[in-house]
């Protein structure tokens, strides 16, 4: 019996949880469990940037130091979500998702804009309190509402590149986006369990889990440069 019988379970189950099956264990997908840890080894490494390059661009103090937690949080609630597969697990790992997203929304924004920092602060805090209360509501909507967040960053993006509000990194954007693409096409192929094998240690959404880390260290290299 798995220790986490007793807690709501997650809205994939019984049979929607990609592929890998499901054990009754402490940690009841183990490769996509350990796979989310990648994103913790990505905000080391961007901790590592930041204290040793003086070139540390566009980014505040406070929206690095943010972006590297909120990118911590990934790996680590994900592990959390894959290993117990419950509704909370599931709540704070997209939760968390939304805090990286969002943040770099906001850096774009700012530099639209340039609205003082407390009001960039408020849209950020009031944004991600509104998802998180669709999260716990109308968790339906907490993909379309992610994937709506990253098409804001894209297109703020390319605002600030069509009025050269920003030249550089673009090869690290593009990286991003290359690199998250490919993953998105692997996460579907492993949610319709069309490249299947449940029991494998080489899972899609584990590749997924680690293509995102490489995507977002490509982001934060972007939003630096």
């Amino acid at each position: 019996m798995s220790p986490w019988e007793g807690l709501s379970p997650a809205t994939c189950l019984p049979d929607a949880c990609f592929c890998e099956a499901v054990g009754d264990g402490l940690i009841r997908q183990p490769s996509n469990t350990w796979s989310s840890l990648g994103f913790c080894v990505a905000a080391l490494v961007m901790t590592g940037q930041w204290r040793t390059e003086r070139a540390r661009g566009s980014l505040t103090s406070a929206e690095a130091l943010t972006f590297i937690v909120a990118v911590m949080l990934v790996g680590v609630t994900s592990a959390v979500y894959h290993a117990s597969l419950t509704f909370f697990g599931q709540t704070l790992d997209v939760q968390s998702m939304y805090l990286v997203v969002l943040l770099a929304l906001m850096v774009n924004v700012e530099a639209l804009r340039r609205p003082p920092a407390s009001r960039a602060l408020q849209f950020y805090v009031l944004v991600n309190l509104a998802l998180g209360v669709l999260l716990v509501t109308v968790p339906a909507v907490r993909r379309h509402a992610f994937g709506l967040a990253l098409g804001g960053v894209i297109v703020t993006e390319a605002l600030l590149r069509t009025k050269r509000l920003r030249r550089h990194g673009l090869q690290f954007l593009l990286g991003a986006l290359v690199t998250q693409a490919l993953a998105f096409g692997i996460w579907v192929l492993d949610l319709k369990k069309l490249v299947c094998e449940p029991h494998s240690l080489l899972q899609g959404h584990a590749a997924w889990h680690l293509l995102g880390a490489v995507a977002t260290l490509l982001l934060w290299r972007s939003l630096r440069a």
